[in-house]
């Protein structure tokens, strides 16, 4: 297997080549085919690289020297082992399922074929992230990624507000990236490669400042791409994109990124526990904001684009505790339940001729009953019901946190930490299924037109409950097999899959008492939605509106608790100002007028000065010339 793991990603961007080079030439009915049939082969051999890694075989390809200068070498390499084989199964297997929902969501876009061949080439790039064997070629994947993501966010570019927030998203990954780049050059400072096989064992000789200033740097570059405070603000506005995007990009794939950097770099990260501390409670408040803000969503996208942002800050809390095998089980059961919840989502727009608004659905439960299926139970997994996947792996967190909190003595921090990921998870219970209620329960509320929230089918006209049909086959068949993976992963044992040679998983302390909480905090959640929204609907609105305080929450809530707006007025217009000072003084005054324009005319100046001298009379030159003899001579005779 070890000779073949480059078609893995090879195969996708060979789809990419063809789609973007010919797509528009071929027939309709063999752009989807040729779009998933890379990604289908390439989770085949992924399949057979996992079987392989979880032997106990590390494998190993390199295909050449990328760059070699002097001590700096970095190879063209590929490696799995048991991290990079469960992320390539999640990567690949999701990742095929979306290409096939694709075919029935976008069928009728125009750029049908571009949709496939940037869908190919961020699959390509995705795992190049995930095989490559040291930092510099994992930045390439990593850059790729960030590219795609910037080319589908906008894809639907002659609407500016989409390109608005592609070009959003690309501007933050780079200030992440950024620290990773200072991050990577630091480490070939400090030992000398790049690889990942040498830094490890390297660690335990490296100053520990050296050790924490890595650590740090490499984060900087996780929060962006993962959408950790304070560079999170590019994932809700992401959801411009085409649903499936959302789905394999900025839910199952794209935005674990950081997470796997920082389970690939774990030997580092135990040395560093300052560091770690910082990413267990970025990770938490982190949960904590993304929660209070998507209660008050009424998008539907929004509010998962939201729980992403929260779900993501569970996995960072479980790496701040140096729990990596249960931050990466946490990302494959979120890539289930997460990808089965947007591609639900995009389900019903699609069945609502593109409606977003769920305070302009309701009752659709009786008109697409399968979609609202497979959707409930990806809410079930996401609110952590008992023994669906999700329960297990964020109670798993939680067990860890409640472990380090009360363990080994009171430690209020850590104590803390764990009551606000406690709380979190009622509020996600809460909050999704505020969302099935608004969506699948009641009554329809989108057959008529309504001035203050527009028509409803997207095209100016009321739509009519009995217009609303469930999707296509090749829609429903992907959302099946998320819905039972979402069902079933959390009883997959990734902690102890991905716990070292004879080191077992060890369950924190009170696991039974955890696994009780953390389900009567779903239940508790999901039940107070239900009520609420089924039985008391005015309850809430009339809490936010009657009290000075829940007027103040629900404002700040719905926007986001005016974090962009602060963004823009800190450090977005004080940016363009010196930009815009710089673009007077340097670009304007000093280039163009003083260096470009003064040239200009110093050189027409001396021009005409000079243009005098040329007469065109031979007399005149004739008498230049003698003085110039003259000259001549009394500088030999004088020096003479």
């Amino acid at each position: 297997m070890e000779s073949a793991l480059f078609l893995v990603p090879l195969l996708p961007f060979l789809g990419f080549v063809v789609l973007g080079a010919a797509g528009h030439r071929l027939p309709r009915s063999l752009v989807g085919p040729i779009a998933c049939a890379g990604p289908a082969v390439s989770a085949l051999l992924a399949f057979a690289a996992f079987r392989d890694a979880a032997n106990g075989d590390v494998l190993s390809r390199v295909l050449g020297d990328w760059i070699r200068s002097g001590g700096l070498h970095v190879p063209l390499g590929f490696r799995v082992d048991r991290l990079a084989g469960v992320m390539l199964l999640v990567v690949t297997g999701v990742g095929t399922l979306i290409h096939i929902y694709s075919i029935g969501y976008m069928r009728e876009d125009p750029a049908y074929p571009r949709f496939f061949a940037y869908l190919n080439l961020f699959m390509a790039a995705m795992l190049v992230l995930v095989l490559a064997d040291n930092l510099v070629f994992l930045f390439l994947g990593w850059e790729g990624v960030g590219l795609c993501s910037y080319l589908l966010i906008g894809f639907w570019y002659k609407d500016l507000a989409n390109t608005a927030a592609g070009t959003k998203a690309f501007i933050v990954n780079r200030i992440g990236d950024l620290g990773f780049i200072l991050g990577i050059f630091l480490v070939f400072v400090t030992f000398g490669t790049f690889r990942f096989d040498q830094i490890a064992p390297a660690v335990p000789t490296a100053a520990p400042g050296a050790i924490t200033a890595i650590a740090l740097l490499l984060f900087v570059g996780a929060t962006g791409k993962s959408a950790q405070i304070p560079l999170y603000v590019w994932l809700p506005d992401a959801m411009a994109g085409p649903t499936p995007v959302s789905a394999l990009i900025h839910a199952a794939t794209m935005v674990t990124s950081g997470v796997y950097l920082l389970a690939r770099m774990s030997a580092l990260y135990a040395a560093a526990p300052a560091v770690l501390t910082v990413v267990a409670a970025i990770g938490v408040f982190t949960a904590v904001l993304g929660s209070l803000i998507e209660i008050t969503q009424t998008d539907i996208k929004k509010v998962l684009a939201y729980s992403t942002v929260s779900q993501l800050g569970y996995m960072f809390f479980a790496a701040g505790m140096g729990a990596f095998g249960i931050a990466v089980f946490h990302l494959v059961t979120h890539a289930f339940f997460k990808a089965l919840l947007f591609l639900g989502a995009g389900a019903v727009i699609h069945a609502l001729h593109h409606e977003q608004d769920m305070r302009r659905m309701g009752g659709l439960w009786r008109r697409i009953p399968r979609t609202a299926s497979v959707f409930i139970v990806g809410a079930l997994a996401l609110a952590g019901f008992p023994l669906t996947s999700g329960f297990f792996s964020k109670d798993a967190i939680l067990h860890e946190a409640l472990d380090r909190g009360l363990g080994h003595g009171f430690h209020p921090g850590w104590f803390l930490l764990w009551l606000l990921g406690f709380a979190t998870a009622a509020i996600t219970a809460f909050y999704v299924f505020r969302q099935v209620a608004l969506v699948f329960c009641g009554e329809y509320r989108g057959g008529a037109p309504d001035a203050a929230h527009g028509s409803h089918d997207g095209h100016g006209h009321p739509l009519a409950e009995h217009e609303i049909h469930e999707p296509p086959a090749v829609m429903m068949a992907p959302l099946y097999i998320l819905a039972l993976l979402a069902l079933v992963g959390g009883f997959i044992d990734v902690p102890g899959f991905l716990a070292p040679p004879g080191e077992a998983h060890h369950a924190a302390i009170g696991e039974a008492i955890g696994w009780v909480l953390g389900g009567a905090a779903a239940l508790a959640g999901i039940a107070f939605a239900l009520h609420v929204y089924l039985k008391r609907p005015d309850t809430l609105r009339r809490i936010a509106e009657g009290t000075a305080w829940g007027r103040r929450f629900a404002e700040a809530s719905r926007n986001a608790f005016h974090v962009d707006a602060i963004y823009e007025r800190l450090l977005v217009k004080p940016f363009l100002l010196l930009c815009m000072g710089l673009y007077y003084v340097i670009d304007r005054a000093l280039i163009d007028w003083f260096l470009v324009g003064g040239t200009s005319l110093a050189v027409s100046f001396w021009g005409g000065a000079l243009r005098r001298f040329q007469t065109g009379r031979i007399p005149t030159y004739a008498a230049w010339f003698a003085c110039g003899v003259l000259v001549v001579l009394a500088t030999i005779f004088l020096a003479s």
